[in-house]
């Protein structure tokens, strides 16, 4: 993913031709959510092979996570960081009872890399791992 996604950006500022601040991040969208439930959803667009990363913010509130495919339900509170295929996983926020809730997601989309012919990175096994960081 990290390698997918840092291709796009550099190619898209050398087909833009004009000077771009580099952005310190591998996702190509983020969006801010804010005391709003997020009703069940798989994120399209994103390869499944891509991880939204969410950072859940705000005070005091009590959220829950729910990942609807996996039947599970994780508190969600603040400071909490998630990294998960929102594409292939089912997820919701539903109604909290107190508090203020803010949630960053940053995530990426598959057209992006697909008009640039770049292609989607793999989804990581185990020994994809070990042939990469212990057998070298």
């Amino acid at each position: 993913m990290w390698t997918a996604n840092g291709d796009a950006t550099k190619q898209l500022i050398r087909r833009l031709q004009i000077p771009l601040p580099m952005c310190p991040t591998i996702y190509g969208r983020m969006d801010v959510i804010v005391n709003w439930v997020t009703p069940k959803h798989c994120n399209g667009g994103g390869a499944i092979t891509f991880y939204d990363n969410l950072l859940s913010l705000g005070q005091g509130h009590d959220a829950k996570l729910h990942l609807d495919d996996l039947e599970a339900e994780f508190d969600y509170l603040p400071g909490s960081g998630v990294w998960l295929t929102g594409r292939g996983l089912s997820h919701s926020v539903p109604l909290w009872t107190k508090g203020e809730r803010v949630v960053i997601a940053h995530y990426a989309k598959d057209d992006v890399h697909d008009r640039l012919g770049i292609p989607r990175p793999f989804l990581p096994t185990q020994a994809g791992w070990w042939s990469r960081y212990l057998l070298t």
